[in-house]
């Protein structure tokens, strides 16, 4: 069966090129890359948009988070890993300042990297 082209956020997907075993995957080891892209995605709102998650009851990676059955999965601290104040764990906060960091070099750069 013939699936139409994509949308153009999509092509522009960090995670474009990942294996759909990645994405889709239930398992934070598993869906680690898909993650690690999401952090770096120019299109992670777009995403969440198409997708809605919450709704859908979608089992993969979207938005730069894991979910199982439309819901959040709570990132697994190591042995050890103390916990942020506010109960995110120090993976989620260094993932939340890559995101700033990105929006905000685009900002200063103009949006044009080119």
């Amino acid at each position: 069966m013939h699936q139409p082209d994509s949308s153009p956020w999509q092509a522009a997907a960090a995670c474009a090129d990942l294996s759909p075993s990645v994405v889709f995957s239930r398992r934070g080891k598993e869906a680690a890359p898909a993650l690690r892209a999401c952090a770096v995605c120019p299109v992670r709102r777009e995403c969440e948009t198409a997708v809605a998650p919450a709704e859908s009851w979608f089992d993969g990676v979207c938005a730069g988070r894991l979910w199982r059955n439309g819901r959040p999965v709570k990132p697994r601290r190591r042995r050890g890993e103390p916990a942020t104040p506010d109960g995110a764990t120090p993976t989620d906060t260094a993932m939340d300042t890559a995101l700033a960091l990105d929006a905000a070099g685009a900002a200063l750069a103009g949006g044009d990297r080119g």
